[in-house]
């Protein structure tokens, strides 16, 4: 019998404490220290380059400045914010690559930073320090020019990324030009400008928004939101004064005109019909779905509607009524009813696997219309997801739906950056109305499928470098404020290994603050021809039991397990304590667990498969799982201090055992800084005293996307290593002991970017800590539950903790 049930701090307020205000930044460094020759050709060059930019912008009220740093110099505590550019002098509006840094300025103050860095010493400066010796003492405009690689003016049409001839071809029918706009300079004159120049750009909207829609900065989205309300035409408005007809390439040319423009990017383009590989269609008749219990959660499942056994069953919850009748496509009702059936009746068919206490209802929102159809509903990707928006309330009104299965893949635009707009409006979307999205990773044609995985661990780099095609998530997977899934062989087929990554299911290149997908689920093996078995068995829409495979069929059972979760626990449940409960229990599947195939293993199936609800939350007598829900606040931290359990340690404090940590932050993002867009970094330190009472931490990040570096540079950090990711892992494995004392303590500090200023109403974490006992045989529950209430811990059952989540 389960002895263990995760625990809830109820008191996290009282484990909040003063940050340390000397956090943040290294020293200055000179990167020409002992090159003086070096500097004044690199001062000469920058000097030159930013006089070039004056020259083609005196007439300008702005201009904007891409400072493009050194590949050694991307940290903070290098950045040209103190001197050069600081805040009185230009405004940071927006990022490029890592380390490309935007600056609004006007041309006045562009003369003022030429000054500077033409002034910059040549000659290394000493001054003598407290004792009289000498130490070097470069000037802080030194420094500063040191860490710059080049500078340019940032032009919207160079960074578009597609020709007008790819444009051309693109556009046309739901698909549109988005304008991103630069965020809003904090200092004035540029403040004021840039706000009547966008109030410009909105209204030219009006004649353009056949072609051409905004997306403004989170400073003024709210207003140029109601300017466009305020400015869309009605009906006598259509039919009096049409709008102007205007070529894309002279809108476009407008546009990229403002300044106030970051670029213009191409619109992802939902596909005609649902990609998933194919499955068998003979499968026999389905018997009569019998009623739910009375109660069950609700999974939204966002698709082209669900038919078949559904149209009158109790298992459906509610239903959008989008689409009307003739618009429905008869392949995308089969989509939506396959996946319905997997959430709602998957363990009927699916009883290996499948626990049939996570059978949930559905809530039908039929959204994708036929191809033929879908322009009579959407004139842009703005009016699909602005529907998703609608539809996503109504069902979270009505039905209390806080888990939405979106099981579609976009195409992606020519030019496309790293993170799609999809992804941008589905982060949006969840955060505002607080439900999470559970998103399919996207699969490989029949032609570009790898091999399956071979049953030697030693050959699956050779299987991986012998597939060329292209291999990665599909949009909206990146998404960084919801879960994607991959897709895993199921146990039982005839070839292939259960567990290890489906043929089909893509593996993730590098995400902008992410490891993704987030987790895997049995997916269906992928099939070879149309009758073979896939592992994994669903109903159609025709009322047929088939076989199934696709990443599309394995987010529904991650769905239906984290609408489960939502359920089991009661009160109000953070977003951030769902996915943190998720990863922390996930596991790689035991094929994948070799050297070989770990390394590799994340990227097919991110943290892996997930355990049951009931094991998630019941726990073992031999494990403490504690969860901190909370929010830090500016200028403070969090040090939660606890005692490691009495039967893994010795006599002089030497502790063993298994020590995992789960972090997951609600992210603080602003697109207008592209890869650098998550703008708060939350870390977070396992830490055991010394016998001088010092605190050393002992518990290692596993986040990364690859491990095994020496030496990362700070991009390495954010881009492979885990830095400004809203989900973190970390672990300690201690099978013979490790320290001097029983004292630990879970540390929680954050960072921002450089001249970024912390949330005043602060930023919402979930931490999920557990202590174990490498032979499960310690009463490590009951020992570490009495000496935290010792402490003052205030402790309950995750399952009837009241109002977890805590905000203020």
């Amino acid at each position: 019998m389960a002895g263990g049930p995760v625990q809830i701090v109820m008191n996290p307020d009282w484990f909040r404490g003063d940050r340390d205000g000397r956090r943040g930044g290294g020293a200055a460094k000179d990167f020409f220290r002992g090159d003086n020759r070096g500097f004044a050709e690199h001062r000469t060059a920058i000097v030159g380059a930013l006089r070039s930019i004056l020259r083609n912008n005196l007439a300008s009220d702005r201009v904007n400045v891409a400072v493009r740093m050194r590949p050694d110099a991307l940290a903070k505590s290098h950045r040209p914010f103190g001197t050069l550019f600081r805040s009185s002098r230009a405004s940071h509006v927006g990022t490029g690559d890592y380390g490309e840094l935007v600056f609004a300025i006007t041309p006045t103050r562009l003369d003022e930073v030429i000054g500077l860095v033409a002034d910059a010493e040549v000659e290394e400066r000493w001054r003598p320090d407290a004792s009289g010796a000498l130490v070097y003492s470069p000037s802080s405009v030194r420094t500063e020019v040191s860490a710059i690689r080049d500078v340019r003016e940032w032009v919207p049409a160079e960074e578009r990324g597609y020709t007008l001839d790819e444009a051309d071809a693109w556009l046309g029918g739901a698909a549109k030009a988005q304008v991103e706009l630069f965020d809003l300079p904090k200092g004035e004159p540029l403040r004021s400008a840039t706000l009547a120049e966008v109030e410009a750009l909105t209204a030219r909207l009006r004649e353009l928004q056949s072609t051409f829609t905004i997306a403004p900065p989170p400073a003024i989205e709210a207003s140029v939101r109601r300017a466009l309300e305020a400015s869309s035409p009605g009906p006598s408005d259509v039919a009096h004064h049409p709008s102007a007809t205007v070529p894309f390439r002279e809108g476009l040319a407008e546009f990229e005109a403002s300044s106030s423009v970051k670029r213009v990017r191409l619109e992802d383009q939902v596909p005609p019909s649902a990609d998933a590989p194919a499955a068998s269609t003979d499968g026999k008749s389905a018997p009569p779905t019998p009623d739910p219990p009375s109660v069950r959660p609700v999974v939204g499942v966002i698709d082209g509607g669900i038919g078949g056994p559904f149209i009158n069953s109790a298992w459906v919850a509610g239903r959008a009524g989008f689409l009307a009748p003739g618009d429905r496509d008869v392949n995308r009702v089969n989509h939506g009813t396959t996946i319905a059936s997997l959430i709602a009746l998957g363990s009927a068919f699916n009883s290996g696997f499948l626990d049939p206490e996570e059978d949930c209802r559905v809530y039908d929102l039929d959204l994708l219309p036929a191809g033929s159809a879908y322009d009579n509903y959407f004139a842009s990707l703005d009016d699909f997801l602005d529907e998703v928006r609608a539809s996503v309330a109504r069902a979270r009104q009505e039905a209390g739906v806080r888990v939405f299965n979106f099981s579609y893949n976009l195409r992606r635009a020519p030019g496309g950056a790293p993170y799609s707009l999809a992804a941008q409006g589905l982060d949006r979307i969840a955060l505002d109305l607080d439900v999470l999205f559970v998103i399919s990773a996207g699969n490989l044609t029949e032609t570009e499928q790898r091999e399956e995985w071979p049953p030697n661990s030693t050959e699956v780099n050779a299987m991986l470098a012998r597939h060329s095609g292209p291999d990665g998530l599909l949009a909206p997977a990146e998404s960084l404020v919801n879960v994607s899934v991959g897709a895993t062989n199921p146990p039982g087929l005839a070839q292939g290994m259960e567990g290890v990554p489906a043929r089909y299911t893509r593996r993730s290149e590098q995400t902008p603050s992410a490891l993704k997908p987030d987790l895997a689920a049995y997916g269906g093996g992928g099939p070879e021809g149309p009758t073979r078995a896939t592992g994994l068995t669903a109903i159609s829409s025709f009322g047929t039991i088939r076989d199934v495979a696709g990443t599309s069929y394995a987010a529904p059972l991650v769905a239906r397990y984290l609408a489960t979760l939502d359920a089991a626990i009661s009160g109000d449940v953070s977003r951030d304590l769902l996915i943190a409960l998720a990863t922390h229990s996930a596991r790689l599947p035991a094929t994948l667990l070799t050297r070989e195939a770990s390394v590799v293993a994340p990227s097919f199936v991110g943290r892996g498969h997930l355990p049951t609800v009931s094991e998630t939350l019941e726990g073992e007598p031999h494990r403490m799982t504690i969860v901190l829900s909370d929010t830090i606040r500016p200028g403070r931290n969090v040090k939660f201090p606890f005692r490691w359990p009495d039967s893994l340690s010795d006599i002089n404090g030497k502790c063993r055992g298994l020590l995992k940590l789960t972090l997951v932050t609600e992210p603080i993002i602003n697109y207008a800084h592209g890869v650098e867009m998550v703008r708060v970094n939350l870390d977070g330190a396992v830490k055991q005293s010394d016998e001088n009472g010092v605190f050393e931490s002992r518990a290692q990040p596993t986040h990364e996307f690859f491990s095994g570096y020496r030496y990362a540079n700070e991009r390495t950090l954010a881009s492979v290593l885990g830095k400004w990711y809203p989900v973190k892992s970390y672990t300690a494995r201690m099978p013979n002991g490790r320290g001097k004392s029983t004292d630990w303590r879970l540390d929680l500090e954050y960072l921002t970017r450089a001249a970024e200023s912390f949330p005043p109403e602060g930023v919402r974490f979930a931490a999920v800590l557990t202590i174990e006992d490498l032979q499960g045989a310690a009463p490590v529950y009951d020992e570490m539950r009495a000496s935290l209430t010792e402490i003052g811990v205030t402790l309950s059952d995750l399952r009837t903790a009241v109002n977890v989540g805590v905000r203020a």
